[in-house]
């Protein structure tokens, strides 16, 4: 045990040059799984958009080579390899071997940026077995080598370049697999989206994808972030109420306060079709020099200011609202069906913490609010989107026009004018001695499991739902359609939620203060049906109850799938989870076949064990289900979910990917 004798300055360590990176490389990459693996490749990719952001650079190409070898290739200035005088070193090893060093706090190499504290290079380096750099600049190609994130050679001058040759940087390097969990992989899935996003956010940049087994991919976009809301709509089957995104650019415009301003704005809007959603969750999508900001920031504050304004304005002009009565919209009327994305370019962004996952310049809002507000007026009243402008005020006006009857019905409801809607007759609902968030209420597969699982509960605090099948993949789906079926009513019923009819819109209400359950826990027989109807459920509880999900509320139970006996009376034994599992349990313990029963579904389980796995809080391992980062998790729910061709398209590419090692 420590003593205070034994804390001396001995006890302190100096980490040098990388060695910070390779000891804590989660702090850098977030962690060492396969999204950190791809988090080398975006480090160098936005390097190279850097390049392009300072008008240098017009394509950039990344390509797997043998052996988990990654090569990101542009044609930018290429990296200076000339010596820094106060270090002595070429400026090459100074981006790949030196944290916090160079050319992008605020000299000379960079007016915009999305890389701040200058360690970029240096990570995806400090964490590869080796790095190769060629530098394409002044008359020469210009090579070096690093190991472990130590240069191995010094900077060398390899040969003269022809008269016409262009400039660039090419790197390549291998992942050091000692620093990563051993079945990390690259994913040509992710880094095609990637791509495909940063083509988005950077007009007119050329991306290039050349990938073992796929045809190559080329990425450009000449409308911006326009094309990107159209995209993210099409993929997510929904229905926009207009025929043009709605794209305003600062640097497009005629006004030179907006298209000479230091800070420059775009935004793309798209409205979309009520889809039957008890709460909307925002659909904006915001960027910073190019760097996703997924908790938003100042730029969305002062988007949602602007479009308030704005269609309040628009409301009055047309004579949808009456501004002597006092008739407005509510911020949510205007987001309701809104997907937005907003892209600010800055010379000095400042984000909240290291992940830069919120931006907090004053300026940016000011920027947004007053380029929006002008830009969108003049747009509405544009004579050639006349029909686009007065679909947006119809949504508006029909949002509004539900958010008040939900009002009017809700006061009713206090005052006891409508009856509480009856419990689904098929619950086995819990004591309500508890609080409510200490309620959990567990939706299962079947009569067959209700059994099991009324006898495997706590009845003081834990409710079971059966649903009958599979449910309705509501993904898509019309608002009639999804609050006609049974089973979705049923669990909105159980959570203390009402559905009713307001104007043409079925509407549904599930506000907090209504919730029956502190917890919605999914519980799905252990093979491909239950994984099926598992991922149904998690698609219904996003769609249609974004803020359980959000909020942390949604769980997912895990029943093992065998019990291997370890003693002959069977009073020892050990679950598994899955075939490879319980190849590895009866290796490891040297039983037998006899010794190993296989749960066919949750009916045909004893209730003692689903209580031990699934319901005792005690011995239960619940996987909350989460969204770190919310525009990833949507697409990765349309690409496994989605409808239609596109859907299916890129559901088949991706199964022909990593389908066979996904496990069920």
């Amino acid at each position: 045990m420590a003593t205070d004798k034994t804390y001396t300055a001995e006890s302190f360590r100096v980490l040098e040059g990388l060695e910070p990176v390779r000891l804590r490389p989660g702090m850098y990459i977030g962690s060492t799984t396969s999204r950190g693996l791809h988090h080398l490749i975006w480090e160098i990719v936005d390097n190279a958009v850097d390049e392009a952001l300072a008008g240098f650079c017009k394509t950039v190409a990344v390509e797997l080579l043998p052996d988990d070898v990654v090569q990101v290739v542009d044609d930018g200035r290429g990296i200076p390899v000339d010596i820094h005088k106060e270090t002595g070193l070429s400026a090459l090893d100074i981006v790949f071997t030196k944290l916090h060093g160079g050319a992008k706090f605020g000299g000379s190499g960079y007016k915009v940026t999305g890389g701040l504290h200058g360690v970029g290079a240096a990570v995806t380096n400090a964490l590869s077995l080796w790095l190769e750099a060629e530098i394409k600049r002044d008359g020469y190609l210009w090579a070096a080598r690093y190991e472990q994130g130590l240069p191995v050679e010094p900077v060398t001058k390899v040969a003269a370049l022809e008269k016409a040759a262009t400039t660039g940087t090419t790197v390549r390097w291998r992942f050091d697999p000692s620093v990563f969990e051993p079945d990390v992989r690259y994913s040509y899935t992710a880094v095609e989206a990637r791509l495909r996003e940063k083509a988005f956010l950077v007009q007119g940049l050329k991306f290039v994808l050349r990938w073992p087994g796929h045809p190559e991919k080329v990425f450009v976009s000449q409308n911006g972030i326009a094309d990107y809301v159209r995209e993210i709509d099409a993929n997510g089957e929904r229905t926009p109420v207009h025929q043009n995104v709605v794209r305003l650019v600062s640097e497009e415009s005629a006004d030179p306060q907006f298209a000479k301003a230091p800070v420059s704005v775009e935004v793309a809007l798209q409205w979309t079709a009520w889809n039957g959603k008890t709460d909307e969750a925002e659909r904006v999508h915001s960027f910073a020099n190019v760097i996703p900001t997924t908790d938003g920031g100042t730029h969305v504050e002062g988007l949602k200011a602007a479009l308030t304004s704005v269609m309040n304005r628009y409301a009055y002009e047309a004579g949808r609202l009456k501004q002597d009565k006092k008739e407005s919209f509510h911020p949510k009327d205007i987001w309701e069906g809104l997907t937005a994305a907003v892209s600010v370019k800055l010379v000095e962004p400042q984000f909240e913490g290291q992940t830069k996952n919120k931006l907090n310049n004053s300026e940016a809002k000011s920027a947004v609010q007053t380029f929006v507000y002008s830009a969108l007026s003049e747009w509405l009243r544009d004579r050639h989107v006349k029909k686009d402008a007065e679909a947006i005020l119809e949504r508006c006006i029909e949002a509004r026009a539900s958010r008040l009857a939900r009002g009017r019905a809700d006061t009713k409801r206090k005052k006891g004018v409508f009856d509480e809607s009856p419990l689904p007759g098929k619950l086995n609902d819990c004591l309500e001695s508890r609080p409510v968030e200490d309620r959990e209420l567990f939706i299962v597969e079947g009569d067959s499991a209700l059994g099991t699982a009324g006898d495997a509960r706590d009845k003081t605090f834990q409710a079971v739902l059966p649903i009958r099948g599979k449910i309705l993949n509501v993904l898509g789906a019309a608002n009639d359609r999804i609050w006609k079926n049974t089973e979705i009513e049923s669990i909105l019923i159980a959570m203390g939620g009402k559905k009713e009819a307001v104007g043409k819109r079925v509407v549904a209400s599930l506000e907090p203060r209504e919730r029956r359950y502190g917890k919605i826990v999914i519980l799905t027989d252990a093979d491909t049906d239950g994984a099926h109807i598992a991922n149904l459920l998690l698609t219904m509880a996003y769609e249609l109850f974004p803020s359980l999900v959000l909020e942390g509320r949604v769980f997912l139970a895990r029943p093992p799938l065998f019990k291997i006996n370890l003693d002959a009376r069977g009073e020892k034994f050990v679950y598994a989870y899955d075939e490879a599992e319980r190849a590895g349990l009866v290796k490891r313990h040297n039983r037998k076949g006899e010794d190993v029963s296989r749960f066919k579904g949750l009916g045909e389980m004893p209730w003692e064990n689903l209580k031990s796995t699934c319901f005792d809080p005690a011995t239960r391992k619940l996987q909350q289900v989460a969204m770190e980062d919310v525009p990833e998790s949507v697409e990765a729910l349309n690409l496994i979910m989605g409808n239609g061709p596109v859907a299916a398209s890129k559901r088949k590419s991706w199964l022909e990917e990593v389908g066979l090692e996904v496990p069920a």
